[in-house]
């Protein structure tokens, strides 16, 4: 009769499965610090939002969207590793939600219900949004998991197999 607990187990359910899926490109393609650079960019979206009265879970997720694509436009022009472009870009995201968060003599702290969470409070339409997210990210793994796997391994292979490595190609 605790609807609470049910809806935390079948998040937990959801997620387990999710995180498996993303978290074997993550390690393979050597960016296992991403979740975190992401997690700092979402900080700096939700505080945006915030100031700004937009929503702050919509300003968090676009800012993050927006920060991975950045990410992935500026590795695919540098010869610097994945870690250290990532570690650039997590203490400058950081640093931007905390000034941004804190200006004008603001503490961070009225942010904390945004960024801690409780798992005991997932309401069924969220996750009615884990399963959707879930479905997508399995239909997106059985059609190019392999195309990403080899990318990640072997990119000159990958580029022989006409497969788009985004690397920097020199002549």
């Amino acid at each position: 009769h605790w609807d609470f607990m049910k809806n935390a187990l079948l998040a937990l359910l959801l997620l387990a499965p999710l995180f498996g899926l993303l978290s074997t490109m993550i390690v393979t393609g050597r960016m296992s610090f991403f979740s975190d650079a992401l997690g700092h960019s979402a900080f700096t979206g939700i505080a945006i939002g915030c100031i700004c009265g937009l929503a702050p879970t919509a300003v968090a997720v676009a800012f993050s969207v927006a920060f991975a694509l950045l990410f992935s436009f500026v590795r695919s022009r540098s010869s610097h590793t994945a870690d250290t472009l990532i570690g650039v870009f997590s203490s400058t995201a950081v640093a931007l939600g905390i000034f941004i968060a804190t200006f004008g003599g603001g503490s961070f702290t009225k942010y904390n219900t945004y960024l801690i969470g409780d798992i005991l409070s997932v309401t069924p339409a969220q996750i009615g949004m884990l399963a959707i997210v879930l479905v997508a990210v399995i239909v997106f793994w059985v059609l190019f998991s392999n195309r990403m796997t080899l990318t990640s391994i072997h990119p000159q292979l990958a580029s022989s197999r006409g497969i788009s490595t985004g690397a920097v190609q020199t002549v």
